[in-house]
């Protein structure tokens, strides 16, 4: 399974960009509990605390939509150190406006819209370097996803070690200082950054390309996913007097992601994108169901082991699917809405499941996971083109 890890990274310049950008994008699992743990710690407010956050996740899944299509247009070298700039820049004001809500939301809002789409800037990247290489575009989605997952897994405990042991705005200034870091690093190499393509046609909308409109609502069931599974577990380990499991369990489900993202990208599959993505999602769906039923913590704890495990897959089939959709001139602004699909079901899983939670109890709120699945599993059933298209004007 590893000599296909091995061989993706023996191309000219992979390890390079690829460790780049996961230093830049590691901030994306900081800055958002970090932002909890500073206001909290500082007003003792949770409310103001959970505004600003969401006002950072809200404008950081708008404003990438924009700056993918900058780079897209600009090239990566020009924009990515210009939005490492102004990121910082919005959370610098952030952290020395503590007693200005206003000047707080302001600085958390310039930092949401500058957060670059580092997760589709890679891929696209690998798209480049790999040209026809099919097999090994799906191998590096894999990757990527796995990447993910452990940037996901070691960024909470990162935060709460740093804001607990040295201070509660230290996660944020390390956060600055990756972003600013691991985008420079990025944008200085050259050979590996997709080249820019100038047309005379002066806009190109991507949702022209058939079956593009399904990827942003195939993301968000995703997300919806993630963000009800984790919420219900929250609630169903505080409920079992085990509040301290709840990393674990989640941590789990990670793990297992992973491998089964490691499985499924090192193999090559004789059928095509969109019936891969109708598998994963339905062996998805399947693998949520056991949850509805766990009535303890190692039941869950199983249950969990098997719904991980069938994620990762179905995540790497939609972002291969999107790249093939897609023409390459667009390709960075497609996965990012992909991407923000992702961010926006996240945060409508997590709080509906907190509404289900509350009237109807946890038994109840995990069907809502396997019912994102299920959303997903429609989605993927529309027809999709064999090849690649070319761009199409407004």
């Amino acid at each position: 399974m590893f000599r296909a890890y091995r061989d993706l990274f023996r191309t000219p310049g992979a390890w390079q960009f690829s460790s780049a950008t996961f230093l830049a994008r590691l901030p994306i699992a900081v800055v958002m509990l970090g932002i909890v743990l500073y206001i909290a710690g500082t007003t003792g407010s949770y409310a103001q605390a959970g505004i600003i956050a969401g006002v950072f996740q809200i404008c950081a899944a708008a404003g990438a939509i924009f700056t993918s299509r900058m780079i897209d247009k600009r090239g990566q070298r020009l924009v990515l150190p210009l939005l490492a700039v102004l990121n910082s820049l919005g959370l610098v004001i952030f952290l020395f406006s503590t007693d200005n809500l206003v000047t707080q939301i302001v600085g958390i809002a310039l930092a949401g819209l500058a957060q670059p789409a580092l997760g589709a800037v890679v891929r696209a990247r690998w798209v480049y370097v790999l040209g026809d290489q099919t097999d090994k575009k799906r191998t590096a989605f894999a990757w990527e996803s796995i990447i993910d997952e452990l940037m996901f897994t070691i960024g909470p405990i990162f935060t709460t070690v740093l804001a607990v042991q040295i201070g509660l705005q230290f996660p944020i200034v390390i956060a600055i200082v990756f972003m600013m870091t691991g985008s420079i690093l990025l944008s200085v190499q050259h050979k590996t950054e997709p080249p820019v393509h100038r047309s005379d046609v002066p806009k190109v909308n991507i949702f022209s390309h058939a079956g593009m409109w399904r990827m942003p609502l195939i993301g968000a069931s995703f997300g919806w996913i993630f963000g009800s599974y984790e919420v219900t577990t929250v609630a169903f380990a505080n409920e079992a007097g085990q509040p301290e499991m709840t990393g674990f369990i989640l941590g789990v489900w990670a793990a297992c992601s992973g491998l089964g993202g490691l499985w499924f990208g090192h193999r090559a599959w004789n059928y095509t994108l969109q019936r891969q993505l109708v598998a994963c999602t339905v062996i998805s769906t399947l693998a949520l169901i056991p949850a509805i039923f766990a009535r303890s913590i190692p039941a869950l704890f199983i249950a969990t082991m098997v719904a991980g495990a069938a994620i990762a897959p179905g995540l790497i089939a939609t972002y291969s699917l999107t790249e093939r959709l897609i023409p390459s001139a667009t390709l960075t602004e497609a996965l990012t809405w992909t991407n923000s699909g992702m961010i926006l079901g996240y945060a409508a899983g997590a709080a509906l499941s907190g509404v289900v939670i509350d009237s109807a109890g946890t038994t109840f709120s995990y069907i809502l996971p396997a019912a994102g699945a299920f959303m997903a599993v429609v989605l993927a059933l529309g027809a999709t083109p064999r090849h690649r298209p070319a761009l199409v004007a407004d």
